[in-house]
């Protein structure tokens, strides 16, 4: 009987000490990656865009469709039925949301841990502007704002504004990377795996670089003429991006690409 006391007390230690292994010890690294901790962390980027998009809209109009990638997934929302005006803002949340439940990871926000992913951000963001700004005599850069002032100026609103400039940005680095890194990369992940049954590396990696073709070429969609140089570099572009969002988690890569937009549409609106 005192050894099964023992075995009980044993198996109870062991138990209790599985959370304090997975959560006590953690780094950032690690702990910036969870999904309600990005979610935490894109909050004031999703809030800020979707009152943009309000604030801007035109006369009559309900928001601002600045951004294709939102659009596009309002358009499949709305095959089966769902218009809700916002709806792509709530798939963000439900689906960083449902990831959690699934991971279980700890609900309570760490404040200290926003600021360091902001940095880390920006860190990651600079090389991808100066590379933007160097390429094709800084054709790059100007192509992200064309696209921008074209969406705008489709959309009936002012293109030098700076609101109107962030806005776009934000939704970019949000909607693009929810489309392009989350959800292409882990459909094509999912058919490589799962129905042709490849190693999980050949998977990740298959999966990173079509979702990088991918982006590169929705940048054409709507565009007259195509421009190898620019095609290159949004691929290398969404190639990047898609090891950080592999790497570092989706809060960090939307981070990324919000920044880079924001510099590289700044950068024109003070020419």
């Amino acid at each position: 009987m005192g050894s099964r006391g023992k075995h009980r007390r044993g198996r109870g230690v062991t138990r209790q000490a599985v959370p304090e292994r997975r959560y006590g010890v953690t780094s950032y690294w690690e702990r910036s990656q969870w999904p309600l901790q990005s979610l935490y962390f894109l909050l004031p980027l999703l809030l800020l865009y979707e009152l943009g998009t309000v604030l801007l809209a035109g006369e009559g109009a309900a928001r601002l469709p600045a951004i294709y990638a939102e659009e596009l997934l309002a358009r499949f929302f709305r095959l089966v039925g769902i218009t809700t005006v916002h709806l792509p803002a709530v798939l963000v949340v439900v689906v960083l949301g449902v990831m959690h439940l699934v991971r279980r990871d700890p609900w309570r926000p760490e404040l200290k841990l926003y600021p360091l992913m902001l940095g880390e951000s920006i860190v990651y963001a600079l090389p991808l502007f100066v590379l933007s700004t160097m390429a094709a005599g800084g054709a790059v850069a100007a192509a992200v704002f064309l696209q921008a002032q074209a969406g705008l100026e489709n959309a009936g609103v002012l293109t030098r504004s700076w609101g109107a400039g962030m806005t776009f940005a934000l939704g970019a680095g949000i909607y693009e990377e929810l489309l392009f890194r989350m959800i292409a990369i882990a459909a094509v992940h999912a058919v490589l795996r799962d129905v042709i049954a490849l190693p999980v590396r050949v998977c990740d990696w298959v999966a990173v670089v079509s979702a990088a073709l991918l982006f590169a070429g929705y940048h054409f969609v709507g565009v007259d003429g195509f421009d190898l140089p620019l095609f290159c570099f949004y691929a290398l572009a969404g190639l990047y991006l898609g090891v950080i969002y592999i790497t570092r988690g989706f809060g960090i890569v939307v981070a990324v690409h919000a920044l880079y937009d924001v510099l590289a549409i700044a950068t024109h609106l003070r020419v």
